[in-house]
């Protein structure tokens, strides 16, 4: 019997409180959100994007087999985010009611992720920070993490022993991220909050231990875990073939679903699914259309501005200067990139997106 998955959402009240507490702060944003939620698509829109994606560092410690830091030499493609440019941003994209705070990094490694995070907070902006955990307790991070006050913290929590885990986060030690993993839940149930998350990639490697990650999960102290079935082939044929050896079909996802959410209330953790493997179509309503070219972005390290963090690279897409992100929103090139989407001639590297039958191709 096919079950309807349950898909991860942010903490409802503080989420909602802090979206409310914004909207009245700042005028400007209200009506942006207002404009947004008339929900009016075209090759222009009248708002600004309400979230956005920044990727502080594009630089990690940790070479995991589907990444594509694999291509970069010394594991970085290019310099940390500049903190002035950040904020400046911010101040730019006054619409913003949610952010992202990481790309193909490791946020922790930006010797400013704190004060990035604490900028959002005070602007009444939710802060999702995704992290690879392998740095929480260097100097009392998981303490100055929380303590930031981002909306949520998700920790790649890839395997349950520890040859498959290092098999996967090539360059991870399997017990120091699981050490560091409990302190920050601990220190989270000391203050009272819930703010983490693991993450789950499901691949063939991890495929036989997913019930066994979330009994490791409620080791470690985790209320909230999500299983993602797809892996993203950063627009990239090369990738398409490398990760789709390490792929499963989501419904061999969809046999074991059960059996984890049951394991999961047995534990006293939510789990949830993010279903990578769902795809976007070019027929009919324009709800159907990828909601990206709608209503976010991402910043890339450089400041350059790329339509999506499915690409993360703007060696692949590159939309101009981030810097100039109010002007180029609705510039030709983003008129162009939106009217594509419109005729069904979309570009190759939006292609995995889509139902394949659907898409002519646009080099």
């Amino acid at each position: 019997m096919k079950i309807s998955l349950p898909k991860p959402q942010p903490d409802s009240k503080p989420y909602q409180e802090m979206l409310q507490r914004g909207l009245k702060r700042f005028p400007r944003r209200a009506e942006n959100f207002m404009k947004y939620r008339q929900g009016l698509r075209g090759q222009t829109v009248s708002y600004l994007p309400v979230k956005m994606d920044y990727e502080v560092v594009s630089r990690c410690n940790f070479r995991c087999i589907m990444c594509r830091i694999n291509d970069w030499a010394g594991g970085k493609r290019a310099a940390d985010m500049p903190y002035e440019d950040y904020r400046r941003s911010l101040d730019d994209l006054y619409s913003l009611v949610e952010i992202k705070l990481q790309g193909v990094g490791e946020p922790l490694l930006h010797p400013r992720i704190f004060d990035m995070i604490t900028e959002a907070a005070k602007r009444d902006i939710w802060t999702r920070v995704n992290v690879n955990g392998s740095l929480l307790k260097v100097n009392d991070n998981y303490r100055r993490l929380i303590d930031a006050d981002p909306g949520e913290i998700q920790i790649s929590i890839d395997a349950s022993t520890k040859k498959v885990f290092e098999s996967i986060r090539r360059g991870a030690r399997f017990e120091q991220i699981v050490e560091n993993a409990t302190l920050l839940n601990a220190y989270a149930d000391e203050r009272g909050v819930l703010k983490t998350r693991s993450w789950t990639v499901v691949q063939q490697a991890n495929f036989a231990e997913l019930l066994d990650i979330v009994s490791l999960g409620a080791r470690m102290g985790f209320k909230r875990m999500t299983f993602s079935i797809a892996l993203s082939f950063w627009g990239l044929d090369a990738w398409a073939r490398t990760n789709k050896a390490f792929d499963v079909q989501p419904e061999m996802v969809l046999e074991k679903a059960e059996a984890l959410i049951r394991k999961g209330k047995e534990s006293g953790i939510e789990v949830t699914f993010w279903d990578g493997s769902s795809k976007y179509a070019l027929r009919g309503d324009t709800k159907n259309l990828c909601a990206w070219i709608f209503e976010r972005a991402f910043i890339s390290s450089d400041m350059r501005l790329v339509p999506c963090c499915v690409l993360a690279d703007p060696g692949i897409a590159d939309f101009g200067d981030a810097r100039d992100f109010v002007k180029l929103w609705n510039s030709p090139v983003y008129q162009k990139f939106r009217a594509l989407h419109f005729e069904g001639n979309i570009p190759d590297f939006c292609k995995q997106c889509y139902e394949s039958t659907e898409v002519t191709r646009h080099k």
